[in-house]
């Protein structure tokens, strides 16, 4: 006679050797979705390693209707053409062996950072000064523009339209300073053969380095075409 104790004790085994009171089998023919997603972390914190720092990466769970036969090898991930690893991301994982699979997963790569934001409204035209910053630490990764990392950047500029309190300031907010700018006095270098020749001048028109702009002689009152080299310095070609 089988000892009731024994038989309930011999099914139960039974039963976790199966993986019935598990939900999935000790030995599944499909791969863990956790396996998938971890590989597709660890690749991401790879490739972002080197670059940046401070990065968090959050994978979006699988579908749990999704069977993936469980694979021999060592899982590959990649990213896809033209993909991108800030922000929200797309990640390929794939298997070679023994039944070729490859799938694509979401992911979201934040960065946070401190950056410039603005403490209040602050209309076009207006000349920024520290009082109307202050420094916040947030996610850097949808800033494709670029951002400031402190106040000293930012103050002293104008704002080339509306920037908004809590709005974090960007390059294209600001109006581009100019190394010279209309009515600057300026040196005039001009040379020939080896001799150059310095005068005073005044900008007529603002530029860069490198832009060609209308220069007018001080003394002689004289127009000419001349390059932006520095601050207070343009050159006759």
């Amino acid at each position: 006679m089988i000892n009731p104790f024994t038989l309930g004790c011999t099914l139960l085994l039974g039963l976790l050797l199966s993986g019935s009171l598990s939900g999935q089998p000790l030995n599944s023919e499909h791969h863990a979705h956790q396996a998938i997603a971890e590989a597709a972390k660890n690749y991401l914190e790879t490739t972002l390693v080197q670059d940046t720092a401070g990065a968090t990466v959050k994978v979006t769970p699988l579908d749990h209707r999704l069977k993936l036969a469980r694979c021999e090898a060592p899982l590959e991930a990649y990213s896809p053409p033209g993909g991108v690893k800030l922000g929200r991301t797309t990640v390929g994982v794939r298997c070679q062996t023994p039944s070729p699979w490859s799938i694509y997963i979401s992911a979201n790569v934040s960065i946070e950072a401190p950056v410039v934001v603005a403490v209040r409204d602050l209309p076009r035209g207006q000349a920024i000064t520290d009082e109307d910053l202050k420094i916040k630490v947030s996610d850097t990764s949808h800033l494709l523009r670029g951002y400031f990392e402190t106040t000293e950047e930012v103050a002293g500029q104008t704002s080339k339209r509306t920037i908004r309190r809590g709005q974090v300031v960007t390059p294209s907010m600001l109006v581009v300073r100019k190394t010279v700018k209309r009515g600057d006095p300026v040196t005039i270098v001009a040379g020939a053969g080896g001799i150059q020749v310095r005068m005073q001048g005044k900008a007529m028109k603002q530029g860069n380095p490198g832009d060609l702009i209308t220069v007018m002689n001080t003394k002689s009152k004289k127009k000419v075409e001349a390059r932006v080299v520095s601050k207070g310095l343009v050159m006759v070609d």
